[in-house]
């Protein structure tokens, strides 16, 4: 387990909150009536009151404590509704959100629902959604392809940040990124406090986009979710489930779809297998990629099914950029369906698949998502997609 200066201060706040309980409890639990066997010629009223004195003070003390511990909660709700009347237990693992869903959820007096429609924008084929961490409001890239949040340093500059080294990218990935805890992070409803999130140069995207991006919005804050990405309709809908991945909320359309097929993970990331020339080839899935990816590397079997157009620029999450070839997937099926028309860059994934420590084979990006709406159970590990009639 990863250590650092709020992992410690954290750590240590617990023990000292220990040490007090102890403290606090010591005097009652201490306190045990002690009885002497009767012998001749000793008078046994004087220890008796003693007895019923202690028992009194222990009592009384009993009392103080129950009191001050019932005093303390009362006062912490009336700061704290939402930890209250909340039916969705919030935790922090490890600097990702964790949900336990049991109903709808509040926050500051107000129901959180248990399904949410936000609005997506678009950037080219960037989708953004609109957050707010602390002060500070902007567009976020909607990024499955990230396990966390990841913010921009150009906005965050302030912080107390950690080092801690360098994230892995499509082109080489991110240099110099660095750790902080935001306060609090809000969008469309949800809150989420104390959140450990990474910090890096995200420049780059914006200058090619044209667009201010205050960062990336990964899966971390969307645990034990079902998520529905409608391009067509330029909306995210988030269901929450309980824990047998059943959406909570019993009024919402059964999403009829027209394939599903299991999902894996690795480090926070969603894989899923498809077929290109007869091979299973395992695809990272990636809102935050503008285009699907293919491994240059890939079996000749599958490399004989593509058809190169072009060649193209290719820019991911780091600021460096290569040169790489731009053609038609002819063979791409998923879940015993062919899915035709998917475009895609042919480059080498080495640097990617040495920061999952496996091979990774290709990225399903825009050019996937946009194909109908993509539903994916976050705990069921499930994906499903209805494809657009057109």
């Amino acid at each position: 387990m990863k250590t650092n200066a709020y992992g410690e201060a954290f750590n240590t706040s617990r023990i000292s909150c220990q040490e007090r309980a102890v403290t606090s409890i010591a005097p009652v639990t201490g306190m045990r009536e002690r009885r002497s066997k009767p012998s001749g010629g000793v008078n046994m009223q004087a220890p008796a009151k003693q007895s019923c004195s202690v028992n009194m003070r222990a009592a009384e003390s009993f009392l103080l404590l129950i009191f001050s511990l019932l005093s303390s909660a009362a006062a912490w709700a009336s700061t704290n509704p939402a930890a209250v009347t909340t039916g969705l237990v919030c935790s922090v693992i490890h600097n990702t959100i964790c949900f336990t869903a049991s109903g709808s959820s509040s926050s500051g007096g107000t129901t959180e629902p248990d399904d949410i429609t936000i609005p997506l924008k678009q950037a080219g084929h960037l989708l953004l959604l609109e957050a707010r961490i602390d002060n500070e409001t902007g567009n976020f890239i909607f990024d499955t392809g990230s396990s966390k949040l990841v913010l921009n340093s150009t906005y965050f500059r302030k912080y107390t940040c950690i080092e801690c080294g360098d994230r892995g990218g499509i082109t080489g990935g991110l240099a110099g990124v660095k750790q902080t805890k935001v306060t609090r992070i809000q969008f469309s409803g949800l809150t989420y406090s104390n959140v450990m999130v990474d910090v890096a140069d995200l420049g780059h995207i914006e200058n090619r986009r044209g667009v201010k991006i205050l960062g990336l919005l990964g899966l971390s804050l969307l645990k034990n979710m079902e998520i529905v990405i409608d391009i067509l309709h330029s909306e995210l809908h988030l269901y929450r489930l309980d824990r047998s991945g059943n959406r909570i909320s019993q009024g919402t359309k059964e999403f009829k779809a027209d394939i599903r097929q299991k999902l894996q993970v690795s480090q926070d990331v969603l894989f899923v297998n498809s077929q290109i020339g007869g091979k299973t080839l395992s695809f990272c899935l990636d809102t935050g990629a503008e285009s699907n990816v293919i491994s240059s590397a890939s079996p000749k079997k599958v490399m004989n099914t593509v058809s190169i157009t072009r060649r193209s620029g290719l820019v991911g999450s780091g600021p460096a950029s290569s040169e790489s070839l731009y053609g038609t997937l002819n063979d791409f099926s998923m879940a015993g369906r062919q899915i035709p028309r998917m475009h895609a860059i042919i480059t080498n994934l080495e640097n990617m698949s040495d920061a999952f420590g496996f091979t990774i084979d290709g990225m399903l990006g825009y050019d996937f998502f946009e194909k109908g709406q993509v539903c994916i159970n976050l705990v069921r590990l499930e994906i499903k997609v209805i494809f657009n009639k057109s």
